[in-house]
């Protein structure tokens, strides 16, 4: 099975063979705690993010946390990247941010997080219907892996076989727009049981990305990542692992007052 972690690791360094030392030096930390429901058709998510910065910044969502923070501040990326942790993701996340990359489309979202939840499910809906259009007479069987309510209810109400897993104990075994929730250990069997897979790119911090693109392989589900944590592997992504389409959003995310930049990445 591909070491997910370890080939966005050795793809990046050697885009980057050559650089100067500098362009290496992790130059901020920040630890984020939040608490946010956009609006009632969402649950309240609760998490720990890391932000890191080396040249550009990088992002990684993590439901455990990891004991480092300010004294890494100077640190070499190339030795924190040897050994995935959440730090260590926002820090290849962050290199990654510093090369140039083509979407295949790209989204400003202006104005405040209410605002801009429903456009950034539009998004992800849109790229859905996309790649599920006319593969099947009935409904298409869709799960989304890490539950995120707008896009369980856009999904029901567009006509779509949806089912839901995620890995926090308050949301299983609840029902989100009619959809139960399952235990985040069903997700393997759900992915292969469907059509589409919508899946959060925090499942590269979850050590679940692996075995969801290799039962998505296996029974040809499609497979769109939605992606805060690690938004910048979009396009490596789709190159080295195909992944049928990514939905980068960089930070600073549509969590926040002002603009956010979302984009698309689809497989070629």
């Amino acid at each position: 099975m591909m070491d997910i972690f370890a080939t966005l690791r050795d793809r990046v360094l050697e885009r980057l063979a050559g650089a100067p030392d500098e362009d290496f030096r992790v130059r901020g930390i920040w630890k984020v705690e939040l608490a946010f429901k956009p609006n009632p058709a969402e649950r309240t998510f609760q998490y720990t993010f890391w932000i890191a910065m080396t040249r550009s910044q990088g992002v990684c969502y993590c439901t455990g946390d990891d004991p480092r923070g300010r004294e890494l501040v100077g640190s070499d990326a190339r030795e924190l990247v040897k050994e995935k942790t959440c730090v260590s993701i926002a820090v290849l996340d962050s290199l990654y941010a510093s090369l140039e990359r083509k979407p295949a489309a790209s989204f400003q979202l202006v104005g405040t997080p209410i605002e801009k939840t429903d456009a950034r499910t539009e998004i992800i809906l849109h790229e859905a219907e996309r790649l599920v259009s006319g593969i099947c007479a009935r409904p298409a069987r869709v799960v989304n892996v890490g539950l995120v309510g707008n896009i369980v209810r856009d999904l029901v109400a567009r006509g779509y076989d949806v089912r839901a897993s995620d890995m926090e104990r308050d949301t299983v075994g609840t029902r989100v727009h009619g959809v139960l929730v399952e235990d985040g250990t069903k997700t393997f069997d759900l992915v292969a049981q469907s059509d589409l897979a919508i899946v959060t790119g925090m499942t590269i911090a979850t050590d679940s990305l692996e075995l969801i693109v290799e039962e998505a392989r296996k029974a040809g589900t499609r497979l769109l990542l939605f992606a805060e944590t690690g938004a910048n592997f979009g396009e490596e992504y789709c190159r080295s692992l195909g992944i049928d389409t990514v939905v980068s959003e960089p930070f600073p995310f549509y969590i926040f007052q002002g603009t956010s930049t979302i984009e698309v990445y689809r497989k070629t």
